[in-house]
């Protein structure tokens, strides 16, 4: 019953994550500049030196995600507040802890779907580079561990900070030190996942303890 629970929350969280205009507008801004990028390194100019297209392409994806994340997580209707939880909680008697399970869940969906927005404007800069497949991947995939890294941080900052614009400010430095400290490439994407599911464990083992009453602030 729990399970289902959780994924009828889950499900709910996409649903309204859909009718979210500006996480579309976060897509759109996404596939705009990638499409521009990916044209104007088309005509002969490479704007980073002599690096190839697709590590170029790699470096505007990190840099443009790791602004586009917290804000698209924050701004999708999946993050819930310490209030909207215990809300939840009392009116429809599901644990706390199911509760974000279902938020975490849905707002990792939600962030890898808007990485992955990126992956044909890749795929043209790998075939740009004459680079085989496997290279478009391990530069890929450090990328979708971002988006996974990010989703927890959110629920994090979105359940402690009550403020939502403080709440983005906070997710998005925590984003950019994490992008700093890892190491490049795969070991950096395994660290990232790594530290996003302990933060996400964190969050739904404390849950029951911390959010079946209204904060101080309601």
């Amino acid at each position: 019953m729990t399970d289902r629970r959780v994924l009828a929350l889950a499900w709910r969280a996409l649903l309204t994550a859909t009718r979210m205009l500006p996480l579309w507008a976060a897509a759109g801004v996404q596939i705009a500049v990638f499409a521009f990028y990916v044209l104007q390194w088309g005509t002969g100019l490479p704007l980073v030196g002599a690096r190839t297209a697709l590590e170029q392409f790699t470096t505007v994806q990190w840099v443009l995600l790791g602004l586009a994340l917290p804000w698209a997580a924050v701004r999708s209707g999946v993050a819930w507040r310490h209030d909207e939880v215990a809300q939840f909680a009392a009116i429809g008697a599901v644990r706390p802890s199911s509760i974000v399970t279902a938020s975490v869940a849905a707002l990792g969906v939600v962030l890898l779907a808007t990485a992955v927005a990126g992956l044909p404007f890749a795929l043209l800069a790998q075939q740009i580079s004459a680079l085989p497949l496997t290279d478009l991947w391990r530069a890929q995939l450090p990328l979708y561990a971002l988006s996974l890294y990010a989703a927890p941080i959110a629920a994090a900052c979105m359940l402690v900070v009550a403020n939502r614009y403080a709440a983005w400010l906070i997710a998005t430095s925590l984003t950019f030190a994490a992008m700093l400290a890892v190491p490049p490439g795969l070991a950096g994407g395994a660290v990232l996942v790594t530290v996003g599911a302990a933060v996400a464990a964190m969050l739904v083992s404390g849950a029951d303890r911390r959010f079946w009453y209204l904060s101080e602030q309601a």
